[in-house]
C-alpha cells in the first residue's frame, strides 16, 4: 500500500513505517523463495546448472584475417552454427588428418 509522503513530518513517516495492520503471511511461492534465500543466499529460481570447470570452454584470443572472418561468419550463419563451433569443427577435421 503506497502513500504519498510529501510534506509529512518525520513523526508521521515513523508512525507509518511501524504500522502492522497490512502485514499478512507469506504465500507458498514467497515462502519457498524465503527458505531458499536463508539456505543459500540465492533465489529459488530454476536455472542452468554450473558446468564442471574441467569441461568448461575457454576463451582463446586468435588473430584472423578480417575477410576470412567475415566469410566464416556468413558460412556459420548459413549452416546454423556459431563461429566457435565452426572453428572447433575445423580444428578437429584438420587434426584428424
Amino acid at each position: 500500500m503506497k502513500k504519498k509522503h510529501s510534506g509529512e513530518t518525520f513523526a508521521e513517516l515513523d508512525r507509518q513505517a511501524h504500522r502492522i495492520d497490512d502485514i499478512r503471511p507469506l504465500s507458498a511461492a514467497m515462502r519457498k523463495q524465503w527458505e531458499a534465500a536463508k539456505r543459500t543466499g540465492a533465489k529459488a529460481r530454476p536455472g542452468r546448472p554450473r558446468k564442471d570447470p574441467e569441461k568448461k570452454s575457454l576463451i582463446v584470443p586468435i588473430s584472423i584475417d578480417p575477410v576470412l572472418l567475415e566469410a566464416s561468419d556468413k558460412f556459420a550463419k548459413s549452416i546454423g552454427v556459431t563461429r566457435s563451433r565452426l572453428v572447433a569443427e575445423g580444428l578437429r577435421l584438420r587434426m584428424r588428418n
